[in-house]
């Protein structure tokens, strides 16, 4: 087993399978390698990602020397992305706790923005964290708002309506879709499209055409909406936390 700090070779190795390896594509650009350990093995790559609490392992490639990869981690809780065909591999040492099951969905169509929506910035933290508390739980760093590929719709000055990215990179031409979200008395009226349609103009502008995102694979209202948007299914898999076994591990299904 090896650590993998070069990143060509890290780079080459995820674009085989960019739609599901997007985030981690992502992750190489500088501010966010600092918090990356990659470790690789046969043809198996694991990434350990700090930026998160508890670190994120996500696996890309095959399956040959992943199980020797997972047990080598030694944090008793982690934060599992892992596809179906791979989960024994994880599941011999960590015992999901706290998981869904996520839909992986990508973008390469040209998407024309529709209505008015505006920029938001690191000024506008605190009234899109105002909005974020009128109801579901979505994942939302300040730091985010730093790419300015955030953009929010109003009604009478207040923010209703918002989508933005985790991430993105034109050196990479990647971008992951996120913290979209609109106020419960806003819904339906097709702003959470109209927000994402000005973000992906927006990256798409700056020459960045392969986009991805998560949506949770039981909510089938946000995946029409990223569906009428252009976006198509990759595949589902296993998100979310996991705990280190204390007692033998459990074996493969």
């Amino acid at each position: 087993m090896r650590q993998v700090t070069d990143v060509a070779e890290l780079e080459e190795f995820l674009n085989r399978d960019w739609t599901w390896s997007g985030f981690a594509i992502g992750d190489l650009e500088p501010e966010l390698m600092s918090h990356c350990e990659w470790w690789c093995e046969g043809d198996a790559l694991v990434l350990l990602f700090d930026g998160l609490s508890p670190r994120l392992a996500c696996h890309c490639g095959g399956r040959a020397g992943l199980a020797e990869i997972v047990a080598s981690i030694r944090d008793e809780e982690v934060w599992v992305n892992v596809r179906p065909q791979f989960e024994a591999e994880f599941t011999r040492v960590y015992r999901p706790d706290k998981c869904v099951r996520m839909r992986r969905m990508y973008l390469q169509k040209w998407v024309a923005p529709e209505g008015v929506a505006e920029s938001l910035h690191e000024n506008n933290r605190e009234e899109v964290e105002e909005l974020l508390a009128h109801g579901e739980w979505v994942l939302f760093l300040p730091a985010m708002l730093k790419t300015g590929f955030f953009r929010g719709v109003r009604d009478g000055g207040r923010l209703v309506a918002m989508a933005g990215v985790h991430l993105a990179s034109t050196r990479f031409n990647i971008a992951a879709l996120g913290s979209v979200f609109t106020h419960p008395s806003y819904r339906q009226r097709g702003l959470a499209r109209l927000c994402l349609t000005h973000v992906i103009a927006s990256l798409q502008e700056q020459g960045i055409n392969r986009i991805v995102l998560n949506v949770e694979d039981s909510n089938d209202r946000a995946k029409r909406v990223y569906e009428r948007v252009g976006f198509e299914s990759a595949l589902v898999y296993l998100d979310g936390e996991c705990l280190r076994l204390t007692g033998p591990a459990v074996p493969a299904r």
